[in-house]
């Protein structure tokens, strides 16, 4: 705020003092004419739940009491207490208001404190990809076209002329494909015929569009994952739609301070470990740059599970592994769920055929390429390295044990095994889990996985540089990914099982489908996905920044701001394992 405002606002203010244990607001009492700030102190905050109290918050200097008001709130939503000798300042709360009316940046401070927002950002004036339309990239351009029957050399003349990387081949009003110039130097470099060809033959099936309303971060995606120089916007973003414009990679560098869709290309391209090493870090490097605000989270997300999947394929490669035909790779954990931001280990598995003696001995060198690639070592994993190459039997048998025994054979261990994503779409031996393990799933065993998300529940608050839980105990650091992150994670699981997804799906998809089948808690959901980006937005940033996985932080690197929004997403992760550990839910299926 200007500092003539914040002058104004604290002329009006007056000064309190409390001894401790004595009470400063009560639960349900009607709002009061002033907000408060405390200058020095402690307060604690409690709700009388069924006639028990329970500790809600614990507040020091530079909190607020009081602002649920603008949040919507009828009355106080709970009692404070002074735990220590407590100072406030107490602050016209019609003035406030209208300062919130006037600064969007305090508006976002004081929602906050009570819902996870997302839209906190740096302020630093660029735009940014995830909200900028992809059209506006090529505003006004004219697409260039030729006919099928054209020959190449007419087609890349055509291109030349008009100075565009793309053209797009259009028969008789209706797009037939895009032609880029790396399809030109790829068929020359091939050499599969002369340039007096048409130009139909360098045309792909199907060519990949994308519609108006995409964003610029949808563009990247799109081009990065299917390896395209250029792609078409259409009317319906279908590839039968009316042509609107062509997009290409050139395009997109003036977004960029690197080109997201060249690294990817690169990747595929890397002739040596040594090239995915640089390749790796540069990825996640442009990662971080642009991780400014918890609505980049979903597509940066996307763009490293990208990044990370295409060096595995490349070093699978290298490795010199079992045909596909014979074998499926699939990666399961966060990175079949496609939340790994920071530079981990792909968390990998083999499912082969039958047995093969050098199946874990295949898989072992893949890993050990990817250590090249300097990926970061997980945490200790739950099983050997050889467990995680089996044959598709192997792979059932363990599936409906979990299921059918999920206590005997310590199904908790495996959870992560849940989120199994096949590196090629559809293969054979995956859908061969995938009916083994649907058939298997059963009430008994929803029950039994809904009831384990209470055995992590996530911190209370935080207090100073400390992080207290609900028993008031402090810790130095925050266990981003065991009481923030696996609680979400494990609580969606279950919804996805019970809507008939069994393997695979990211959390946000399982959040998704969790609102379609309890559309009476839409709202608990959304909040949870909202949160699940906010907490992926920080592990990313800290991750990367500090080269570790981004499992715990120490809460001083998170800004006032970052603990205000992750305090809401602690009580909405609180309700959502509460609504999941209630089997209601389950009954009304």
């Amino acid at each position: 705020m200007d500092e003539a405002d914040v002058l104004a606002l604290a002329g009006h203010g007056r000064v309190r003092f409390h001894e401790r244990n004595e009470h400063i607001l009560s639960q349900g009492e009607s709002h009061r004419h002033h907000v408060f700030v405390i200058q020095q102190g402690v307060v604690s905050l409690w709700s009388d739940v069924n006639g028990l109290l329970e500790l809600r918050d614990v507040r020091g200097p530079g909190d607020l009491l009081g602002v649920e008001r603008f949040n919507g709130a009828p009355a106080s939503l709970h009692s404070a207490r002074a735990a220590t000798d407590v100072v406030i300042y107490a602050l016209p709360a019609d003035e406030i208001e209208v300062l919130l009316e006037k600064y969007a940046t305090a508006r976002q401070y004081v929602s906050a404190y009570s819902t996870v927002t997302l839209d906190y950002q740096a302020a630093d004036g660029r735009r940014h990809p995830e909200s900028v339309f992809l059209h506006d990239v090529i505003r006004g351009r004219r697409v260039v076209t030729c006919d099928p029957n054209h020959s190449i050399r007419n087609a890349a003349r055509t291109m030349r002329a008009h100075g565009v990387d793309a053209i797009a081949v259009v028969e008789e009003g209706r797009l037939r494909g895009v032609v880029s110039a790396a399809d030109l130097i790829a068929w020359l470099a091939d050499g599969n015929g002369g340039v007096e060809q048409a130009v139909g033959n360098l045309l792909h099936e199907p060519f990949i569009a994308i519609s108006p309303t995409a964003s610029i971060a949808d563009g990247v995606l799109t081009m990065g994952a299917a390896g395209a120089g250029a792609l078409a916007i259409t009317a319906d973003g279908h590839p039968e739609g009316e042509l609107h414009a062509l997009v290409t990679t050139s395009d997109l560098a003036p977004v960029f301070g690197d080109q997201p869709v060249s690294i990817l290309r690169e990747i595929r391209g890397a002739s040596s470990t040594t090239e995915l090493r640089a390749l790796n870090h540069r990825a996640r490097a442009f990662a971080l740059q642009y991780l400014d605000s918890a609505h980049s989270a979903d597509w940066l997300a996307r763009f490293t599970t990208l990044v990370d999947e295409s060096i595995v394929t490349r070093v699978i490669g290298f490795a010199g592994v079992p045909h596909a035909d014979e074998s499926c790779w699939a990666l399961y954990g966060s990175s079949g769920r496609g939340e790994s931001m920071p530079r981990q280990m792909p968390e990998l598995a083999l499912i082969t055929a039958g047995r093969h003696a050098d199946t874990s001995a295949a898989c072992q060198r893949v890993l050990g390429l990817l250590g090249e690639c300097d990926y970061l070592p997980r945490p200790e994993q739950p099983f050997d390295a050889s467990f995680y190459a089996a044959s598709a039997a192997e792979w059932n048998e363990r599936f409906v044990g979990w299921i059918r025994n999920p206590i005997l054979e310590q199904m908790y261990l495996a959870r992560g095994l849940f989120d199994l994503r096949p590196m090629q779409d559809g293969h054979p031996l995956y859908r061969q889990i995938e009916t083994a393990v649907a058939g298997a799933v059963d009430r008994d065993f929803l029950r039994i996985i809904a009831n384990d998300c209470v055995a992590r529940l996530p911190p209370l608050t935080f207090f100073q540089d400390a992080v207290v839980d609900d028993m008031g105990e402090r810790s130095a650091t925050f266990q981003l990914d065991r009481n923030a992150l696996t609680p979400l994670v494990d609580v969606a699981r279950v919804y996805g099982i019970a809507a008939g997804r069994a393997l695979g799906g990211s959390t946000h998809d399982r959040l998704a489908m969790a609102r379609r089948l309890l559309p009476q808690h839409e709202a608990i959901f959304r909040e949870a996905a909202d949160t699940l980006r906010i907490v992926l937005w920080l592990q990313g940033r800290v991750g990367i920044r500090q080269g570790t996985g981004g499992a715990e932080l120490p809460p001083a690197l998170l800004s006032r701001h970052d603990r205000q929004v992750l305090k809401s997403g602690f009580r909405v992760i609180q309700r959502l394992i509460e609504l999941t550990a209630n089997y209601q839910w389950l009954d009304a299926l």
